[in-house]
């Protein structure tokens, strides 16, 4: 026999991961003599119950740990496996005598094929809810369960999960109502936004101000008093939208104006048309229901998936047990909404997400019913192993690798099918969604621009006009003032010659003696200067000149 202390010292070699000895350390027996003291560390009592328990732990662990190619002890026998029989929602697990087939199975039996070791395993049929199949596993009745089991934190304090292979979560399945048959409602307001509406109106006065600053001054249609000419500058604007405007524009650059603000209004129109035709024709569809706290006031029903832990969670939020009806097929779903809570039927149905978006793929269901806000997270659907699993691990490496690649689309797409876009979290958009400022600011910026340049342009030509006025006034008054001074020094002699003139001869005399041209134009002085045709003063200079 080794003297004492080898024999402690095996122990230690044991505890601190020496697991090739062969000699059991339950074998090893000190004698009286007193163990010498160790130098560092801790003393071990080999004689301790706990101590050759926990030797014999770790030593299992630390194998089962270290064995990562091969299966660990306590799993080399046939893995008994629980799958649960559901009524509805086959294409998640199917369960029968025949077969078991399904998205959940194909996701475990594609995950065992990325484990480094085979793994021998038989399915068994189990016919209970969901909290009586975690039981069964956690109290040693199935080595693990595999189906659509979801993660929550009551089942995790007793089982062990593998990670999620889906995402998961609650929601409320709903009817969709007809919202078509309402009494009196501004439809015609709802194809434009109201920054757009304001937009818009401020446009016309833009557009109106600019053409009466710019025609005001020069056309008559736009003088008057203040109350016309801002009543013909208001028709004439909001005219534009019907292009009835009737006053006439002289100004080109009330034309540019007006011609770009009615490509703008033709724009607005035809856009404003095709939403409200969109808006009238189709079927405009709201939830029945939209919020789970509005039900926990009211007395209907409610409906759930039977079997599944929402029967807990609805009672936790306050719901009475006979407020709450569980159901097992898409059918059942669809008929207890259709009847409603006064009818036997239910208000709205609380499941997880991932069954409404398998009901609602069904082409029968996805036009009369749809899916609210997400009202519970969840981490997702797993599998069920017991507590300390070595399989757990390994497996939830395999899932991350599946759900990773390519693999696991195609598994889901093979089962579940995809919903349509607007109905895949519920609040289905059937109305046309309004057409804001954003789509038509291009157009306004541009409108604004060349509008306000026209009007720079006109006040730039009503400015240069002016000044040429003014200027032309001062140099016709400059050259009247010049033209007056020589008109004051020649007036006496012509006088005198006038004077002289007349003095030598009679009036009439004067007249006989006028050259025959002048009387043939213009006939008598009295007649002539009504006319225009032949002034008095030049009949007086040609008789002056012929003396």
């Amino acid at each position: 026999m080794p003297p004492p202390a080898a024999a402690c010292r095996g122990v230690v070699r044991v505890l601190g991961i020496a697991v090739a000895e062969e000699a059991d350390p339950r074998a090893c027996v000190c004698s009286a003599a007193p163990m010498p003291k160790p130098r560092w560390g801790f003393q071990i009592n080999p004689d301790s119950r706990y101590h050759r328990g926990e030797t014999e732990r770790m030593n299992a662990t630390i194998l089962a740990g270290r064995n990562t190619g091969t299966l660990a002890r306590g799993y080399s026998k046939k893995l008994k496996i629980a799958v649960p029989q559901k009524p509805g929602f086959r294409a998640f697990v199917n369960a029968t005598d025949q077969e078991i087939t399904g998205y959940c199975i194909d996701v475990f039996e594609a995950a065992l094929k990325k484990l480094p070791y085979d793994l021998d395993y038989e399915f068994n049929v189990f016919i209970g809810s969901y909290d009586q199949l975690v039981h069964n596993v956690t109290s040693g009745n199935f080595d693990a369960a595999v189906g659509d089991v979801t993660i929550t934190a009551d089942r995790a304090v007793h089982v062990d999960f593998t990670m999620p292979y889906t995402e998961s979560g609650v929601s409320l399945l709903v009817l969709t109502e007809n919202d078509s048959e309402s009494t009196i409602e501004w439809v015609f307001l709802k194809p434009l936004t109201t920054e757009l509406w304001l937009a818009t109106v401020g446009g016309f006065l833009f557009t109106g101000l600019v053409v009466w600053l710019i025609e005001g001054p020069r056309n008559q249609e736009y003088q008057g008093s203040s109350s016309r000419q801002l009543s013909t500058a208001l028709y004439f604007s909001f005219s534009t939208l019907t292009f009835s405007h009737g006053q006439i524009i002289r100004s080109p650059l009330s034309k540019v104006v007006v011609v770009i603000w009615c490509f703008v209004v033709l724009v607005l129109v035809q856009s404003y048309t095709a939403s409200l035709s969109s808006i009238l024709t189709a079927k405009r569809l709201r939830p029945s229901v939209t919020d789970l706290d509005h039900l926990l006031l009211t007395n209907d029903y409610i409906g759930y998936q039977s079997g599944s832990f929402l029967h807990s969670v609805l009672t936790n939020q306050g719901f009475t047990g006979k407020r709450l009806k569980a159901y097992g097929k898409k059918e059942e779903y669809a008929n207890a909404l259709r009847k409603g809570s006064m009818n036997g039927g239910v208000s709205a149905i609380v499941d997880e997400i991932p069954y409404i978006t398998s009901f609602l793929s069904d082409p029968r269901y996805q036009k009369e019913f749809q899916m609210v806000k997400r009202i519970y997270n969840t981490p997702g659907l797993g599998f069920v192993f017991p507590q300390d699993s070595p399989l757990v691990h390994n497996l939830s490496v395999a899932i991350l690798n599946l759900t990773g690649g390519g693999e696991g689309a195609r598994i889901e797409a093979k089962w579940l099918v995809t919903p349509p876009p607007l109905q895949s979290y519920g609040i289905a958009n059937t109305d046309s969604a309004p057409l804001t400022l954003r789509s038509f600011s291009g157009l306004f910026i541009i409108t604004v621009c060349i509008s306000g340049l026209m009007l720079l342009i006109s006040i730039a030509t009503l400015v240069h006009a002016k000044y040429t006025k003014v200027r032309d006034s001062e140099m016709q008054s400059a050259d009247g003032d010049g033209e007056s001074e020589g008109g004051v020094a020649s007036s006496p002699g012509q006088n005198d010659m006038g004077n002289g003139s007349m003095t030598a001869q009679p009036h009439h005399e004067a007249r006989n003696d006028v050259p025959q041209g002048v009387h043939g134009s213009s006939g008598s002085v009295g007649d002539d200067e009504p006319n225009g045709s032949v002034p008095a003063h030049s009949i007086q200079i040609e008789m002056s000149s012929t003396d």
